[in-house]
């Protein structure tokens, strides 16, 4: 399935998926990373129902577990499915249906009203 999104992406590394199950829309909104005790900034460069691409100052290791706080919309359960040249593509381990519920206001903008 192609991607919606026309930035680039780090191609697709063992333990992420090749092939999106959402759209994936680009946006550009001040995050947090809470990974254990700490709380990182971070910015959100897209998002699906699925996952997420943020830029991040610090590495962060691939099977790291932590929670993204998107725009002050409340908090995700992720991982992190790869790491590149600053940049964490994030598998949200909630499934859609939360992550549907924080952006209820947004979904049509954000063109997350339909699965792929």
């Amino acid at each position: 399935m192609p991607e919606v999104s026309s930035d680039k992406q780090k191609p697709a590394s063992k333990g992420s998926r090749e092939n999106r199950d959402f759209r994936r829309r680009s946006v550009l909104w001040p995050g947090k990373l809470a990974v254990g005790k700490h709380e990182l900034s971070c910015q959100v460069w897209n998002l699906s129902l699925g996952g997420a691409r943020v830029r991040i100052d610090l590495p962060i290791q691939e099977g790291t577990e932590l929670k993204l706080n998107v725009a002050g919309r409340g908090e995700i359960d992720a991982v992190v499915a790869w790491s590149h040249d600053g940049s964490l593509g994030l598998d949200f381990l909630t499934g859609p249906d939360p992550v549907r519920h924080m952006f209820e206001d947004r979904l049509h903008v954000l063109g997350l009203d339909e699965d792929a």
